[in-house]
């Protein structure tokens, strides 16, 4: 059975993770003539002396008229005996067809028209069902429709479909299983800046009708039924949105935004959750964990559980607790929980199924696990994918009804796996998830609440209660959630937009707040879980902000410099700063020649700019050798590291000029010597010379 269970339930987690669940074949046969669709059934919880009410929907699906159409009630006399069973039962491949209760066959049209549909209603007296009267079961109903495929044929079944049904005749036969729902409200963060967003899907999501107010919509019956898991994020793009916002065009246009009303408006909502609800904090923007540590950011992880802590507690003026964390889709690998751990996360939402008990266990454990991870404890709230799935809608293919009644089969079969050991069930839809309609989430809520095999539970509960004595032995992390995370590439672009906000941070210090603290929040939003599913978005917050990194970065800077040339060897070589910033920089200078051999200068220490300010710096410099010398100037963050973009210009030295000026002089001066001393030579006249012997002739 646990072998079977957690096949099933690995096969849900990557379709929960990919955002579809394969459609079940359980609400309508691909074949059915006239297919049936349940809308409602009541009461959630019926017990003895209730009639059971249930509305629905017939539908000719073929292309030719069928005609004496009815519907009619089946039951199953086999009950449910395991919760794997649930799935095939649903698929068709487990029987249940059932015995059909004559007393519900109801007419409902003479002719069905091609495509046409047309609504029934089939109501009946539980306790003439015949169910046991004492035993706690899930039984199996069936409806049926029956009509004449072509018209003047005999009428037979011409559609089935199947409905779990808990029955628990006797409240107190069981020990119900605790349900945590861990009630997740979170969005994509596309906050650019104060007041404004890349787009306007938190616009959308809290106008009536939009995701979040669904979601708002299915909790407020039973507030007090769930666990609340806000991001502050979330809270802090309301806030802002409710004081009026802008949306940004990727061309850098921006236009009003229409729903801050509705922002004030979901808020209010938020704030008047009774005193006695249940809130939680997650991390600051979802942050993809996994990759973050995969990437070496691990300082990042701890960045986002920090940031904006205290803002969900100022903002809802409420208690709110802190330290869960929930990596995406539920899943984490070793390194990355003990990041979290020692970032000081107290508890961690993952998937059981990354956390399954050994084979040999007949019943479903609690969902509260021990994790092994350091010195420090960390307790892993492990939720159940298959029925979180069912709840939050995410399970496909089957109808709203048929949905809702097999999440509370679920958890029915769990409770009767060990009728009298309490456990705990952890339910935890994706921390985006989108209800089609607030309906079924509502009365799953309603149903746990009333239930004699279920009481809802909260999160404190669970992780002040012992954790499950079953030992579980984590599985690996999956390649196809290796896949999905934000990729080494995208994350070193924001990894490199950090460094360069760290020199600003340094150089530029917001005093409260302020423009630095903003553009750190947008970088930890950039790395959300969100951004999965829409990368380009991500990228575009990404390449926004860093604009408005560089764009402060470039305020102070080194102004242009002329050539210069140093009177002697050494000299004094003047550089202008500029502070363009609303509030003081402090910055340092350092000359760098190429080659660096024939170039020596000393760093000037770090002087504070006024906002506004430009000051001239000298810097002593030596330069070695003739000719120039290209130097680039630049600027240095207190801490000593490079800070904007370097200016280069050119130095030289006068005293090799001279130098060479004297040489020239002295030769020449040389010359001009030997040029006289030949010259005198060559006038000076010659001695005269002994007579010459003329001779004499004989």
């Amino acid at each position: 059975m646990i072998a079977a269970r957690l096949a099933l339930a690995a096969a849900l987690l990557v379709g929960v993770a990919a955002g579809t669940v394969p459609p079940s074949s359980a609400a309508t046969a691909a074949g059915d003539a006239v297919a049936i669709r349940l809308t409602a059934m009541t009461p959630l919880v019926p017990g003895p002396g209730d009639t059971l009410t249930i509305t629905g929907t017939a539908t000719n699906t073929t292309d030719d008229p069928v005609g004496t159409v009815s519907v009619r009630l089946r039951l199953s006399p086999t009950p449910v005996r395991t919760r794997d069973e649930i799935q095939e039962i649903l698929a068709g491949n487990a029987g249940r067809t059932g015995i059909s209760v004559p007393s519900t066959t109801t007419p409902i049209t003479e002719t069905l028209e091609p495509g046409a549909s047309v609504p029934f209603t089939i109501a009946v007296a539980v306790d003439s069902l015949g169910l046991s009267t004492s035993t706690p079961q899930v039984v199996v109903l069936g409806v049926e429709s029956i009509a004449t495929g072509t018209l003047g044929s005999a009428p037979t079944q011409q559609g089935f479909t199947r409905v779990p049904l808990p029955w628990f005749p006797d409240p107190t036969a069981v020990d119900p299983t605790r349900v945590v729902w861990l009630y997740p409200l979170s969005s994509a963060p596309a906050r650019l800046a104060p007041s404004v967003f890349l787009d306007d899907r938190l616009g959308a999501g809290v106008a009536p009708g939009g995701r979040l107010s669904r979601l708002l919509d299915a909790a407020a019956a039973a507030p007090e039924g769930v666990s609340w898991v806000v991001d502050p994020a979330l809270l802090e793009a309301l806030a802002d949105m409710a004081d009026g916002y802008e949306i940004e065009a990727p061309d850098g246009t921006r236009t009003p935004g229409a729903r801050s009303l509705d922002a004030a408006s979901f808020l209010d909502r938020l704030r008047a959750l009774p005193a006695t609800a249940e809130v939680t904090a997650s991390a600051y923007a979802d942050p993809d964990v996994v990759a973050l540590h995969r990437s070496g950011l691990d300082v990042d992880i701890a960045l986002a559980s920090t940031t904006a802590a205290d803002l969900p507690a100022l903002l809802l003026g409420r208690p709110v607790a802190r330290g869960l964390a929930w990596p995406a889709d539920g899943l984490a690998d070793d390194g990355t929980l003990e990041v979290l751990r020692a970032a000081g996360s107290r508890a961690v939402v993952l998937s059981s199924a990354s956390l399954p008990p050994p084979r040999e266990i007949p019943y479903t454990p609690s969902g509260s696990v021990e994790l092994a991870t350091g010195s420090s404890p960390l307790r892993a709230v492990a939720f159940d994918p298959e029925i979180s799935a069912l709840v939050s809608g995410t399970r496909r293919g089957l109808d709203p009804v048929v949905r809702r009644q097999t999440a509370l089969a679920e958890i029915a079969m769990m409770t009767l796996e060990l009728p009298t050991t309490a456990r705990a069930l952890v339910l935890a839809p994706g921390m985006r998830w989108s209800p089609a309609a607030a309906g079924v989430t509502g009365e799953v809520l309603a149903a746990v609440a009333a239930a004699p095999y279920a009481r809802p539970a909260r999160l404190d509960e669970l992780l002040a209660a012992p954790p499950s004595d079953v030992e579980r032995t984590r599985t690996d992390y999956p390649a196809a959630a290796r896949r999905a995370e934000l990729s080494p590439e995208y994350l070193a672009l924001v990894a490199a937009a950090r460094r360069d906000l760290s020199g600003l941070r340094q150089v530029a210090p917001d005093a409260t707040g302020g423009s630095v603290s903003d553009l750190e929040s947008a970088l930890t939003r950039s790395e959300s879980a969100a951004w999965r599913d829409d990368r380009s978005s991500g990228r575009r917050l990404v390449r926004d902000t860093n604009a408005q990194i560089q764009g402060d970065i470039e305020q102070v800077r080194l102004l242009s410099t002329a050539p210069v040339t140093l009177p002697g060897e050494s000299g004094v070589i003047p550089v202008t700063v500029g502070n363009d910033l609303d509030r003081p920089a402090r910055v340092g200078v350092r000359l760098v020649g190429a080659p660096s051999v024939r170039f020596e200068a000393d760093d000037v220490e770090t002087v504070t700019l006024a906002p506004g300010q430009k000051i001239t710096l000298e810097v002593t410099a030596r330069v070695i050798g003739t000719g120039p010398v290209e130097v680039a100037a630049v600027l240095l963050t207190p801490e000593g590291t490079r800070f904007g973009r370097p200016v280069t210009f050119e130095v030289r030295s006068a005293a090799y000029a001279r130098a060479a000026q004297w040489v020239v002089i002295a030769l020449f001066g040389i010359l001009v010597v030997l040029l006289g001393a030949n010259f005198v030579r060559r006038r000076r006249p010659r001695p005269a010379g002994p007579p010459r012997d003329e001779g004499v002739s004989s």
